[in-house]
């Protein structure tokens, strides 16, 4: 009798490691990250403290991969659906030190299968999901231009919805809650994504509404679509964008401001060349002009990759801009933000590395 109670709760505790191990198996937390540096030299460096311009070489984070850490998991929780959560954070690499809020870059836990994924949180836009077919992404990108900041961005208190491929047809819906005690909807985010693929064919289109966080104003709006074609010996691009900025967002405590509200429109156009197996090169010259007025800003960026192995790549920028009217981006400054000069021109070279891990 003792044998066979003995040999039972052996049986069963062999059992029950089996199933923890089993559960563990179908369950995994992955480090990864990249870390990547650039030397840049940029000519025409505004210092808005002195008023004068300088010529400026210093290191910088990657052009193309941001540098970041993060930590991200998945479960199997059976029947096709899986329990999904990440946390990602800028790095410095000059500095070493973390960039604003620690998870910056993304902070959120949700639901995928076969519906697709739904996730709460810090998150990117569904935007930064589709629109990188279109227009040229990674950092010295048209996102960074007033008014188009939602072809790239993240946000708070986020629910975003991405759907799975339906026959080359693929979409996103997002919702940022903006909870503000002025109001309800005070502050909050909605935009939607869209791109059908068909072939070297692919057209996307997405929409974006914010309204202001103080209540006093107009929200403010932007629309975007592209066309590429993948020629495979090389890829064209068009991206289209408009926007209506009725507010300025405040700096931290502050109230918006309607002062220089505008409407503009920008497009991008570009072509994505394969050179060999490891590398690469892409050209594009964007515009953007506001309407009513003889502001704008033009910029050409051309920019090449050499893939050393899977993980680690060599890569350039060479990229000239100009301002015209009353128009005062720059990519470079000694002050916050992209405040340059009107008129100014300005020409910027990076060579850097970055490791994928």
């Amino acid at each position: 009798m003792k044998h066979s109670l003995f040999t039972c709760s052996a049986l069963a505790a062999a059992a029950l490691l089996c199933m923890a191990g089993s559960a563990q198996a179908q369950s995994s937390v992955t480090i990864y990250g990249a870390i990547g540096l650039d030397v840049l030299s940029a000519s025409k460096v505004y210092n808005p403290a002195l008023g004068t311009t300088k010529s400026v070489a210093k290191l910088e984070d990657n052009a193309i991969v941001n540098s970041r850490i993060g930590v991200k998991g998945v479960e199997d929780l059976g029947g096709g659906l899986k329990a999904v959560f990440d946390l990602e954070s800028s790095i410095a690499p000059d500095t070493g030190a973390a960039r604003s809020a620690f998870w910056n870059r993304g902070a959120y836990v949700g639901l995928a299968g076969d519906f697709g994924s739904i996730k709460l949180g810090h998150q990117w836009n569904v935007a930064d999901d589709y629109m990188g077919n279109y227009f040229v992404f990674g950092y010295y990108s048209p996102f960074l231009m007033s008014g188009f900041f939602a072809l790239s961005d993240y946000y708070d208190n986020a629910i975003k919805y991405n759907s799975p491929n339906w026959g080359g047809f693929e979409g996103g819906v997002y919702y940022s809650a903006g909870e503000k005690t002025v109001g309800k909807s005070a502050g909050q985010k909605i935009q939607g994504a869209a791109t059908y693929t068909v072939g070297g064919f692919s057209i996307g289109l997405t929409a974006f509404q914010e309204k202001d966080p103080f209540g006093l104003y107009k929200g403010n709006s932007m629309y975007a679509g592209g066309l590429s074609y993948d020629f495979k010996v090389l890829k064209t691009r068009l991206g289209l964008a408009s926007s209506e900025v009725n507010y300025l967002v405040p700096p931290p405590g502050t109230a918006s401001t309607n002062a220089g509200a505008f409407k503009a429109k920008l497009f991008d156009v570009g072509l994505d060349v394969p050179i060999g197996a490891a590398a690469a090169m892409s050209v594009d010259y964007v515009k953007k002009d506001v309407d009513n007025s003889a502001d704008g800003t033009g910029f050409t960026r051309v920019r090449a990759s050499y893939a050393l192995s899977k993980r680690t790549s060599l890569n350039a920028n060479l990229i000239f801009s100009r301002n015209m009217g009353n128009a005062n981006f720059a990519f470079v400054t000694e002050g916050n933000g992209f405040a340059g000069l009107p008129g100014q021109k300005q020409t910027l070279v990076t060579a850097g590395i970055t490791h994928s891990f």
